[in-house]
């Protein structure tokens, strides 16, 4: 979704850095200055200035010619599908862990990873499963080697938001950088 040649063509100056944070700790941040955004499926964060910049839900992400996407090209895979798959559990994505956890397949997680990022290429490996957003899962996708099935989930929709300070509402780097970044979503 970033363009860096936007950003370089509209203020070849501006340096951005990302940095993770703990939800709980993003207000804060914000009303100190220590960060002038946050971007997410941040779920937990009141109190903010928001705009919703895309929906979206979750899928699941397999390697191209899983047992399961054989067996489901006609139709999105059910919970009897579901229960048969092993699971990649992904900490910065609490929400897929959740879903996991309504529909009783705790036990089917059988490697935890930190971020989404690490996880392919265990996938494209092995017969495990993720549930990750869906654009993300499409780039995977298109990369090759990928595929993608949308079963019917539990709370799947995802809306990302971009949030700051109300102490920075009208400031004017804050207001032109927020209008770049709805503009790039």
């Amino acid at each position: 979704v970033w363009s860096s040649d936007l950003l370089r063509r509209e203020a070849p100056a501006v340096r951005v850095e990302s940095v993770p944070l703990p939800q709980d700790e993003i207000h804060d941040a914000l009303d100190a200055g220590v960060i002038d955004f946050a971007m997410g499926y941040l779920t937990t964060i009141q109190g903010t200035q928001h705009v919703q910049l895309m929906h979206d839900r979750y899928v699941l992400l397999l390697r191209a010619g899983h047992p399961m996407l054989e067996r489901r090209r006609r139709a999105a895979p059910g919970i009897n599908d579901l229960e048969k798959l092993d699971y990649v559990g992904v900490l910065s994505h609490p929400e897929t862990l959740h879903i996991l956890h309504e529909l009783g397949l705790n036990e089917r997680i059988r490697l935890t990873a930190s971020h989404l990022l690490a996880v392919p290429p265990v996938v494209k490996a092995t017969d495990l499963a993720v549930l990750m957003p869906r654009a993300i899962a499409r780039g995977i996708a298109h990369a090759g080697g990928y595929d993608t099935a949308e079963p019917k989930l539990p709370n799947n929709a995802i809306t990302v938001s971009l949030h700051w300070s109300r102490r920075f509402d009208a400031d004017p780097a804050n207001v032109w950088m927020r209008q770049l970044l709805v503009r790039l979503f």
